[in-house]
């Protein structure tokens, strides 16, 4: 008769979750979940056939948290270029390092953030009255500029302040609303 799992593949899940973001991928292992699970690595390996898929469901774990974070501020739409945004690789910066800085990690994160940057393209074509060529192009300069802050800052090159950086973006968009925006189309 096969063993009875104890230990719910949720929790394996949150602890994994709380492993990544708390150590990074090195942190990540069956043995650590175990352990901080208070349990043998059996009941892991019986929610998991191993690491590779214990790593892709924390994957989607993490996207999941990385998309609520952005969905918490109300106040701004959800996009991939704003302060929300930077906010995450500074308070979850080795969550933001996993999500976004290694090796195929955008082949992961394509089919979640695939909704979110159409949401954005279509606000900046209606925002600054682009065709939607231009407005893809406004929103990756846009992406690239706050992707490289928010790089800078998780991996602690620079300890710009917030205030900084939020001018840093706005100029940004600025001089990208005169390159693509209505007066040149």
């Amino acid at each position: 008769m096969p063993a009875k799992k104890q230990v719910p593949k949720e929790a394996i899940l949150v602890a994994s979750l709380s492993l990544l973001r708390n150590g990074g991928i090195e942190a990540l292992t069956i043995k650590e979940v175990a352990k901080k699970l208070g349990c043998s690595t059996q009941p892991v390996y019986l929610s998991f056939e191993g690491m590779e898929e214990l790593r892709l469901e924390t994957t989607k774990e993490a996207q999941r948290f990385f998309i609520s974070y952005l969905k918490a501020n109300k106040e701004n739409p959800v996009n991939l270029y704003g302060l929300r945004y930077i906010q995450f690789a500074k308070e979850e910066s080795n969550l933001f390092k996993f999500l976004f800085m290694r090796q195929n990690a955008f082949s992961e994160l394509r089919e979640t953030l695939a909704p979110i940057m159409d949401s954005s393209i279509s606000q900046i074509m209606e925002q600054y009255h682009i065709e939607q060529e231009e407005a893809h192009q406004f929103h990756d300069q846009l992406w690239v500029h706050t992707h490289g802050i928010a790089t800078m800052i998780a991996t602690d090159f620079c300890d710009w302040n917030m205030d900084k950086v939020q001018k840093m973006l706005a100029e940004c968009e600025q001089y990208l609303s005169r390159k693509y925006g209505e007066k040149n189309v």
